[in-house]
């Protein structure tokens, strides 16, 4: 299949799942750092009929754990902090005790999880911050598991990361990874964005979810939507496109940073933890610098109120596919995704085996 069948198989797949006045997604394909396609469906806001193009910038959940993880590496990088730090180093409460940067970032930490507190113990007419975060990690909450001991994914783990960087660098999180990690890949649009500290974000797409009757609702504005670290980006796939080549030519951080981030720091994930993608072929998955990881590829989902996102780069060959959703389908992100997989995989089979016939034959 040659692109413009590429372009009408990926047209066909999305216009049958969105409607054109519903909430919808954007889409990137990208091999050998170019864009195969990037393209928005739906609407970013149903209120005023804006359209989602490549430049609609879009909530991402725990996508944006990878950049925390950057935001770490980068002070690895100037001598601040190791890896193997313990926590303890920086804060003396006990629940911290043993529990090393890399066990936050691998999610092999034990932490407890603040989810279930703040959804039964907290006002939720008032926003929830990371440091409210840390101020109940300092009541000690009993841990899941001893710290090196199990994988549990866990997003405490990222806020304390994001808490670090403060500490570490003197330099609020947000304003550090924009400078250090954003910035440094090229990203123009991309932003943190904390209700504790709202910052403009152009071209944003609202996030929606249907209720009973079928309608959407816009869902922006979550209590806990003051937390960043394990979640809290908004990007669009035009800057992840330069991110995705700025990863491939390492220039966000040290080279010896950068073969970090794809590498597995664990022990292979048990079923429960682990993506079920047809393209994964079973193989199994390990954890890096804020990705899931096989020999082959690394992939990592976002789903948070109205949204939904999914990356995945392969590291056997030059391909990255993302899409971004702006309602809370997770059910469609993983048919878009495995559907766009399969038509990608197709189109470059043949675009390189054609390649190779028009090589020059000594």
């Amino acid at each position: 299949i040659g692109l413009e069948q590429l372009e009408a198989s990926i047209d066909s797949l999305f216009n049958a799942e969105i409607g054109e006045n519903e909430p919808g997604a954007a889409i990137l394909i990208s091999y050998r750092g170019e864009k195969l396609i990037n393209k928005g469906f739906g609407l970013a806001d149903l209120k005023n009929k804006e359209p989602i193009t490549p430049k609609t910038n879009m909530r991402t959940g725990s996508v944006g754990k990878q950049f925390t993880a950057l935001s770490i590496l980068s002070l690895v990088d100037k001598g601040l902090l190791s890896l193997n730090d313990s926590l303890n180093k920086f804060w003396p409460y006990d629940v911290f005790k043993n529990i090393t940067v890399e066990q936050l970032i691998n999610h092999t930490s034990g932490l407890a999880h603040f989810e279930p507190y703040f959804k039964q113990n907290w006002n939720q007419d008032s926003i929830v911050g990371n440091k409210d975060i840390l101020d109940w990690l300092s009541t000690n909450p009993t841990p899941s598991f001893k710290a090196g001991t199990n994988f549990e994914y866990n997003n405490t783990g990222y806020i304390v990361l994001a808490l670090l960087v403060e500490k570490v660098s003197g330099i609020e999180f947000s304003s550090y990874a924009q400078k250090h990690v954003f910035e440094k890949a090229g990203m123009e649009s991309t932003r943190y964005y904390s209700l504790l500290n709202p910052v403009e974000i152009d071209n944003r797409a609202h996030c929606y979810e249907k209720d009973s009757l079928g309608a959407w609702n816009n869902v922006d504005g979550n209590y806990m939507d003051g937390i960043m670290g394990s979640m809290g980006v908004y990007t669009n796939i035009t800057d992840f496109l330069t991110y995705d080549n700025a990863l491939q030519n390492q220039t966000i951080v040290s080279k010896e940073m950068h073969e970090l981030i794809f590498k597995s720091t664990t022990e292979p994930l048990p079923e429960k933890e682990s993506y079920h993608f047809d393209f994964l072929n079973g193989e199994e998955q390990g954890y890096g610098m804020g990705w899931f990881v096989t020999n082959k590829l690394a992939l990592h989902g976002g789903s948070w109120k109205g949204a939904r996102a999914m990356a995945v780069k392969e590291l056997k060959r030059p391909l990255t596919i993302v899409i971004f959703i702006n309602n809370n389908s997770s059910e469609l992100r993983n048919r878009l995704i495995e559907s766009t997989h399969l038509l990608a995989d197709e189109y470059i089979k043949i675009a390189d085996h054609k390649e190779d016939d028009e090589l020059p034959r000594n």
